[in-house]
């Protein structure tokens, strides 16, 4: 039997236990049984219990909530090598990464939540135009991937950019371009099956990983609810070394 890990992302909009969408997550993330989440804006008791979680740093530069962070891994094995920082001139919360066992072997985690167009614009700081906190995370975020030693990584999070460009700057595509190359793939770009249109939420791989198309999430509780502002993805990964029948043509190379 070929050895496959499951994957879950969601941005869940700070569902927190309690409320309707933070019951609503709880369930959703018991019932998809994943390996490895990955988890933005969320609080950390909305997680699985009986696993193990990393999350970024608490202070990501607006008014701090007990139990909110950015990003937030989860994995069914424990985690090791855990950085919360990245870099220093990373804009800060938004960055957590770790090694842990999975059913294809040990395996990188880099998770990530890019500031949204207008951080820090006309809220938080205000001391920020217009995609600069943005681009100033992707900047830096390029070095560290360049400089990352495992050659096997899974770079997943908020990426908030859709991938083809839609609507945001070309140099604001470029530099997310210049971020996952060279080595990174891309797997959920474009439109999912039956999802509204595309993802701000991305897989990216590197190494031996292969990818099964990925899975849309709705959002919507039983009552047509939204639940959250993004849809969730599912992702399953495979190895060369575990399967000779997968071909990972829908990963795309990011380029402009």
């Amino acid at each position: 039997m070929n050895s496959k890990l499951s994957i879950g992302l969601w941005n869940l909009e700070w569902a927190a236990m309690g409320s309707s969408a933070g019951r609503f997550f709880l369930e959703r993330f018991r019932d998809l049984f994943c390996d490895v989440f990955c988890i933005t804006e969320g609080y950390t008791d909305v997680l699985p219990s009986g696993g193990y979680s990393i999350t970024s740093e608490a202070d990501y530069g607006y008014p701090m909530v007990t139990g909110r962070r950015k990003v937030l891994l989860w994995s069914r094995s424990p985690w090791r090598d855990v950085d919360t920082i990245g870099s220093p001139q990373l804009p800060g919360g938004r960055f957590v990464a770790g090694t842990t066992d999975t059913p294809l072997g040990a395996l990188r985690f880099i998770g990530v939540c890019v500031p949204w167009r207008d951080a820090h614009v006309r809220t938080g700081k205000r001391d920020k135009s217009v995609w600069e906190d943005h681009l100033t995370y992707l900047q830096n975020l390029a070095g560290l991937l360049r400089s990352e030693t495992s050659e096997r990584v899974v770079l997943l999070g908020d990426f908030n950019q859709r991938i083809p460009r839609a609507h945001q700057p070309e140099a604001v595509f470029a530099a997310l371009c210049q971020a996952l190359s060279p080595g990174f793939r891309v797997i959920s770009s474009g439109v999912l099956d039956g999802a509204p249109g595309p993802s701000i939420d991305h897989v990216a791989i590197r190494g031996d990983l292969l990818a099964l198309p990925c899975e849309y999430l709705n959002p919507q509780d039983s009552d047509g609810r939204a639940m959250s502002d993004h849809f969730g993805l599912r992702v399953q990964l495979t190895s060369y070394g575990c399967s000779s029948s997968v071909t990972d043509t829908h990963a795309l190379d990011c380029h402009p």
